[in-house]
């Protein structure tokens, strides 16, 4: 019987740590969510670089939307208004949504590319901004950001679980020995 308890122990044991593998993100992107009202603002900030020749492009949605450089800027689509904005105190750069309304929704990023001088660098903020229009996506008039996440109270559930579990099983444990000693 103990060789029965001594595989169970052992298989807990592991699936801990399978799951806690699978579980583990790598990434360092963080997202804001914005909520704006109609015809408002929205600031993406670009990653601080430094070199004579820089592009800088905004993505949404994983699509290039807009891109500037020093020789020219392109809107690749036509439904948003954006500015970029650049900040010579600190050497910031950041793109401005101007006007937004519903069609503005999604997840907005920007990746500067440095061209000159060598070597060629580029990189991704990874701060991404998610855009939500009051009215259409979000319903209150204070950022998205502000109020209490609801995601914030799921992890205590589980560890509120696994430490019930964990009390059941030594109380069983305890019990199991003293029947079979």
């Amino acid at each position: 019987m103990s060789a029965c308890w001594m595989f169970m122990i052992f298989m807990g044991y592991r699936l801990s740590h399978v799951a806690q593998s699978q579980g583990t993100c790598t990434c360092k992107d963080y997202l804001k969510t914005v909520c704006v009202p109609a015809g408002g603002n929205v600031t993406v900030p670009c990653p601080n670089l430094n070199g004579e020749d820089m592009t800088f492009n905004l993505y949404k949605d994983q699509k290039v939307i807009y891109n500037h450089s020093k020789t020219q800027e392109k809107n690749a689509s036509n439904s948003e208004a954006v500015e970029l904005h650049e900040n010579q105190v600190n050497n910031s750069v950041s793109f401005q949504l101007i006007g937004v309304n519903a069609t503005f929704h999604g997840i907005y990023r920007c990746e500067g590319i440095v061209m000159f001088p060598p070597p060629y660098i580029t990189e991704r903020n990874p701060l991404g901004i998610l855009v939500l229009v009051e009215g259409h996506q979000c319903k209150h008039n204070k950022d998205c950001s502000d109020s209490r996440d609801q995601n914030s109270v799921f992890p205590w559930i589980w560890i509120l679980v696994v430490i019930l579990i964990i009390i059941y099983s030594i109380i069983v444990t305890i019990i199991a020995f003293i029947n079979w000693v």
